[in-house]
């Protein structure tokens, strides 16, 4: 999921650096996905230069505070930019300040991270007011933006039928899917290359792979980014050791410090160490939903095999 996110950000920013019309493009997707790992790639693959001894940032990254409102929103970008904020400057000042360094910049695409915080509850700033500030920033400089945050970030589109219009349909960035037997097999291989890491650096997981990837999932709920988390935990609970099996007991110490991502009615690793029993395939699409849930997503409804489509 990663790779295919990646390669078409990738060709919307190209698209937008090669002056094609600009678009807005939205990643909405629960915490833990993986989405500040897109950005970080984006921002690694696309990095400022220097032209002429000038500064040069094709695509920014912004990071959007919480309580954002519509004066900070400006101040973000010009941080990101790192151009001091002018004091005493109306909002109105401030955005045409922000849009002449934009421009100065040679800026064509911008990533806002965390975009949902405009529409956080009990937000100071009405989602049409946000939209609009999108709109008209992407309006005037005739710049493609992308648009990462937790499911809550729709309701700027909900709320603005025009900045609909300006923007290509949700990419939605999900947690793999246990009764999706394509997303589990890619699931499984992310859980079989961190085995294989430890297994190079002379600490093998002494775990069945179905109990630890079973496990892993009712801990994760198909959440890599959580999936991360546990092993690095691992890691660092062998860190000091001398080189071993890690046992399962290992594995249930290593979650004291990883927040359970999956559904609190069945948690990972507590089956005493008895490794030969399965867990239920409702178990893990529990955990699916509840990560889903948790972070105001809907759950998609998939065809069987027998469905007319």
């Amino acid at each position: 999921m990663f790779v295919e996110h990646l390669a078409t950000l990738k060709r919307r920013i190209d698209d937008a650096l090669a002056g094609f019309a600009p678009k807005i493009v939205r990643v909405p997707g629960p915490s833990g996905v993986g989405k500040s790992s897109l950005i970080a790639t984006l921002s690694r693959d696309y990095p400022e230069t220097r032209i002429d001894g000038r500064r040069h940032v094709p695509v920014l990254v912004v990071a959007v505070p919480q309580s954002a409102t519509a004066k900070l929103l400006p101040q973000s970008v010009l941080r990101a930019l790192g151009i001091g904020v002018p004091a005493r400057l109306t909002a109105g000042a401030l955005f045409d300040f922000m849009v002449t360094q934009l421009r100065l910049a040679g800026t064509r695409v911008i990533i806002f991270d965390e975009i949902s915080h405009l529409v956080d509850e009990g937000s100071r700033v009405p989602p049409r007011a946000s939209s609009d500030w999108l709109k008209a920033l992407a309006d005037t400089l005739d710049m493609t933006l992308i648009l990462f945050g937790i499911p809550r970030l729709e309701r700027l589109f909900s709320a603005n039928e025009q900045l609909r219009r300006r923007a290509y349909p949700a990419r939605h960035f999900l947690p793999y899917d246990a009764s999706d037997a394509k997303q589990m097999a890619a699931y499984i291989s992310c859980v079989t290359n961190y085995a294989r890491l430890f297994a190079a650096a002379a600490y093998p997981i002494d775990v069945r792979p179905r109990v630890l990837t079973q496990q892993s999932y009712l801990l994760t709920g198909g959440l890599i980014g959580v999936l991360a988390d546990f092993m690095r935990e691992l890691a660092k609970l062998m860190a000091n050791q001398a080189p071993r099996a890690i046992t399962y007991a290992d594995c249930q110490k290593a979650l004291a410090d990883v927040n359970h991502a999956g559904s609190p009615h069945r948690l990972a690793f507590r089956d005493s160490g008895i490794e030969d029993v399965d867990v239920e395939p409702a178990a893990l699409k529990q955990a699916y939903v509840h990560v889903l849930t948790s972070n105001l997503a809907s759950v998609p409804v998939r065809k069987k095999s027998g469905d007319k489509q």
